[in-house]
């Protein structure tokens, strides 16, 4: 018996999850040998709970069952804490069944009458019935009956079997929103929220229930703050996979969808392990709604279209199995709700100080242009202006033209170069090969050429390479031509060949670049910077900015040189393309923390999280984040301090750094003893 109380003991110390039921059923085991009825039903009962909080709902109905059998087979041997842990244990039973579709609806309907009957004949009141039935009813889509269950809900008095005074209200929300009155809901909401009613899943569970209202009555700082507080606290727990499903609709709807794949990533593997099918259709259905709005966002990875399909197929697969049983629509209704959800008209920062991402420069608007010749005229002044969207425009353009082969080694051209700045190497070189045979201008074909020459250089074949780069620069001897054999001669570590040609080549903007970058001259890249403002190429601008800002800072100045490096970052933002200001925000957060500009810093650390996550730059976002949780910090803002934290140290662990690990560990604790 002693053994037995230890193996219980030992349980109620760990959290719920397998390591808990595992020991709870070796107590189990245990009882069950020494034939004591009531110590193994006492076992039992400990049990259900493990299952029921530890995601395995399915075996809590074996073991409530037997309980139950065991309870009825001899009423008079249970004790009145017994009878009454019995009957509060029933409500947990019966909201899953309804959250299992091959359970039949008959046996619901059964166990919500024995309910009642039970707290009847006990002397219970039945406040918990009726937000029982309701659940129920408006599960099924009768809202009629789930009003009037919903009335006698409220208007019933609490007692001992009521769920606890932070829960209770919590059930309550839920319905009044799915009802659509969002201000009630908010306002009932109040005292949770104040901290005057509250339990171990409170405030999370009010503030994930609150969400949809939040957002549709444009409380959106209120919003922010409950999706940072709530999500925190349930993060990789399987028990709250539904929960969990609505932040990733939060996420999806205002415009957080970096952060909602951050939470994706994270938590898919959850969803093999959801505690019901309930649980795991709607974590499905806000998955594939994320992933859909980032695929028509343009910012869909390579397996996400598939993964998206397969979402959508489960959640809608389970929807239909719960309107099979039900026998109506609201599931489905429901699931496609979420579906097919469009997101806000506006963004909703997670951070109230934080701006939404500077949204990129609009193409501009392309002049007339009635001849595919002219059309590629345009396209390629674009290219190397540095306007990538202008240059994909007009090729566009062209394209719809069908103009036929005559031109089609410089589309040839074109194709590779956007091949290239996707990264497909291989694609860009098949292109680049084609319009070398097509080209019968020998200027261009030598162009296309010394492409092949630097890119085969970049990929380590420069025996074959180089010789083509150094060719095509002495038959052309054009500025891009000299840049690109500096750009060669970079990339097989020959550092002096390439300055002694940068440094006599007509001083370009992208030469002075490459140039300043060679010498790691801040005086040089301020010369780039000026000659790329002349020559009007944003992006080439925007790298000259950002080097210019670290070279200065590198060399150590003082605060006007600080606040100087600060203007060269504003710059480089202002006209960098958007896939490359996660690292101008990073540098600039940490400029801002040096100089004591905590909400800027705060602003621009925000925005480089995002971005990086949406990427996939683990290692960038590590670093990231700790810059982010000392900004919370010293704004006084521990909660938002830990949280980045503990994301940072999750990453330096991963990447193996103990010595970084520990010094996050510490911080973390400086937090939790200051707060």
């Amino acid at each position: 018996m002693d053994e037995i109380a230890e193996l219980i003991d030992r349980a109620r110390a760990l959290p719920y999850g397998e390591t808990r039921t595992n020991v709870l059923e070796t107590a189990l085991r245990r009882a069950e040998a020494t034939g004591d009825k009531d110590l193994t039903w006492a076992v039992r009962m400990e049990l259900t709970e493990a299952y029921q909080y530890g995601a395995e709902h399915a075996k809590a109905f074996a073991a409530f069952a037997r309980c139950l059998a065991d309870h009825d087979a001899d009423p008079g041997g249970f004790d009145e804490w017994s009878t009454h842990n019995l009957l509060w244990q029933f409500k947990w039973i019966v909201g899953d069944l309804r959250r299992f579709p091959e359970v039949p609806l008959a046996r619901t309907h059964q166990m919500l009458d024995d309910m009642e009957r039970r707290y009847r004949e006990n002397g219970d009141g039945l406040h918990a019935v009726w937000a029982a039935r309701c659940a129920h009813a408006a599960h099924l889509g009768d809202y009629a009956t789930a009003d009037e269950l919903y009335h006698r809900w409220t208007t019933t008095p609490r007692d001992i079997l009521s769920d606890c005074e932070g829960c209770d209200p919590t059930s309550k929300a839920f319905y009044l929103i799915l009802r659509g009155r969002d201000e009630e809901a908010v306002e009932l909401a109040e005292p949770v929220l104040r901290g005057e009613l509250t339990c171990h899943v409170q405030p999370q569970s009010i503030l994930t229930t609150l969400l949809p209202a939040y957002v549709r009555t444009g409380r959106y700082a209120e919003a922010a703050h409950a999706h940072r507080v709530a999500y925190r606290a349930m993060r990789g727990d399987a028990n709250e996979v539904e929960e969990i499903a609505s932040h990733l609709w939060f996420c999806a709807v205002t415009g957080n969808l970096a952060r909602g794949l951050e939470i994706l990533t994270r938590e898919r593997p959850l969803l093999d392990r959801a505690p019901s099918p309930g649980a795991a259709m709607w974590f499905a259905a806000g998955a594939a709604l994320l992933l859909r709005l980032l695929r028509e966002q343009g910012h869909a990875r390579p397996d996400d279209e598939a993964e998206e399909a397969a979402l959508t197929t489960r959640a809608r697969d389970i929807a239909a199995r719960f309107d099979a049983r039900n026998g109506t629509g609201e599931q489905g209704r429901r699931v496609e709700e979420w579906l097919t959800a469009a997101p806000l008209g506006e963004h909703v920062p997670l951070d109230p100080r934080a701006r939404h991402s500077t949204p990129p420069l609009p193409p501009a608007p392309l002049p007339p242009a009635h001849t595919p010749e002219e059309l590629l005229d345009l396209a390629e002044e674009a290219w190397q202006r540095g306007r990538l969207d202008e240059a994909k425009a007009a090729w566009a353009r062209y394209d719809a033209l069908e103009p036929g082969d005559l031109l089609e080694a410089r589309r040839a051209d074109g194709r590779g170069l956007v091949a290239m700045v996707d990264g497909d190497a291989e694609t860009a070189l098949a292109e680049w090969r084609r319009a070398a045979d097509l080209h019968t201008d020998e200027e261009r074909r030598q162009g296309s050429l010394g492409r092949i020459g630097l890119l085969l250089c970049q990929l380590g074949r420069a025996d074959e390479g180089l010789p083509m780069v150094e060719s095509s620069a002495a038959v052309l001897d054009t500025p891009n031509a000299t840049v690109r054999l500096a750009h060669a001669y970079l990339t097989v570590g020959r550092e002096a060949e390439a300055e002694q040609v940068l440094a006599a080549a007509p001083p370009t903007g992208t030469a002075l670049l490459l140039l300043a970058n060679v010498r790691g001259d801040a005086a040089t890249a301020l010369r780039a910077r000026d000659a790329l403002r002349a020559e009007d190429d944003r992006d080439g601008l925007a790298r000259a900015c950002a080097l210019y800002a670290h070279l200065l800072l590198t060399a150590g100045v003082d605060e006007a040189g600080a606040h100087e490096a600060l203007a060269a970052y504003d710059e480089a933002v202002a006209n960098a393309p958007a896939s490359e200001r996660a690292g101008l925000h990073h540098d600039r957060g940490g400029l801002h923390l040096q100089l004591g500009r905590v909400p800027e810093a705060l602003d621009d650390l925000v925005e480089a999280v995002a971005q990086y996550v949406a990427d996939g730059a683990d290692e960038p976002v590590r670093y990231a984040r700790l810059s982010l949780a000392e900004a919370y910090a010293r704004l006084g803002r521990t909660a938002e301090a830990e949280i980045a934290a503990e994301e940072a140290l999750a990453g330096f662990r991963a990447a193996g750094d103990d010595e970084v690990c520990a010094r996050i560990e510490e911080f973390i604790a400086d937090l939790r003893e200051d707060g």
